[in-house]
């Protein structure tokens, strides 16, 4: 009984990501787009090993409003979802990071930094990061966009061979 409690959590859990997945995107496939506004990448803190998380508007034209959810991955880190009777898979990447954003207008080069509200500072990234998915749509279009981190710690679109020769 113990393990279809487990079942029914995971399975509950797995859908309702599925779902919200769907809604955000619009129940397109999840394939990357050919829109793709945005460009993401990690900065240094100075003084520490911390890093924040910036989006910075790309497209060369204002977007309308827009919204979008940014997931950050750890591949590296595994997250154990089910014992070894279990028909689904028992070993998954970590999300480590989940960030949200909208507005009415984001101009060609304008930032999105993500800040703590009750720290009243920006927000560190201090868990390992090896990939960043970005699903959002704004009146221009909807987007999809992928990145993978190279062998020189930075963001790079997936799909694209890293310039340097970074893993």
């Amino acid at each position: 009984m113990k393990n279809w409690i487990q079942l029914a959590r995971i399975a509950v859990t797995l859908l309702s990501g599925c779902f919200g997945l769907a809604g955000l995107t619009g129940c397109e496939s999840l394939q990357d787009t050919a829109f793709a506004p945005i460009d993401a990448r990690l900065e240094p803190i100075p003084g520490g090993g911390a890093q924040y998380f910036v989006m910075v508007n790309t497209s060369g034209q204002t977007l309308h409003n827009f919204r979008f959810r940014a997931y950050m991955w750890d591949d590296r880190t595994i997250t154990y979802t089910a014992d070894d009777n279990s028909a689904f898979p028992k070993r998954l990447p970590a999300m480590t990071y989940t960030f949200m954003g909208s507005g009415s207008q984001w101009d060609p080069g304008q930032t999105q930094r993500f800040m703590d509200r009750e720290l009243h500072g920006e927000i560190k990234i201090l868990k390992p990061v090896s990939r960043v998915q970005i699903v959002g749509s704004c009146d221009e279009g909807r987007f999809r966009e992928d990145w993978q981190i190279t062998g020189f710690g930075q963001l790079h679109p997936m799909g694209r061979s890293p310039i340097g020769g970074g893993s």
